[in-house]
């Protein structure tokens, strides 16, 4: 084991100069992966028909987004239990209501979605 250490060493050595040399950042890699995260399920707005939509996520637990017919709701959770909503680009973020609704339904306030949620 400690022949191994200097070469382990070594190589971590230039990883992390080779990173920095091409600007490569781990947690940056991890941000965008997260952010690149898209999920396809099936949202409601109010009690209309289940339509496909897709769930992106900046960060799981804290900020993602369902787009439902060229329209992105985005949502934020403070980590105390409180969510809120964009509706739209622009508008004003509103607090929302969380509930879970038979046959694995989770909405938030007036959309709904169903499908392999992520929860954590």
């Amino acid at each position: 084991m400690q022949r191994f250490l200097p070469t382990f060493r070594a190589v971590a050595l230039l990883v992390a100069l080779g990173s920095a040399a091409w600007g490569f950042n781990a947690g940056q890699a991890r941000s965008r992966s997260q952010q690149a995260e898209t999920i396809q399920l099936e949202c409601r707005l109010k009690n209309a028909a289940w339509r496909p939509c897709a769930m992106g996520i900046s960060r799981i637990g804290q900020e993602w987004w369902i787009e439902l017919d060229n329209q992105r709701i985005r949502f934020e959770h403070d980590g105390s239990g409180q969510v809120r909503m964009q509706p739209s680009s622009g508008a004003a973020w509103v607090p929302v209501d969380v509930s879970w609704a038979a046959d694995r339904v989770l909405c938030w306030g007036n959309v709904c979605a169903r499908g392999s949620l992520p929860l954590d």
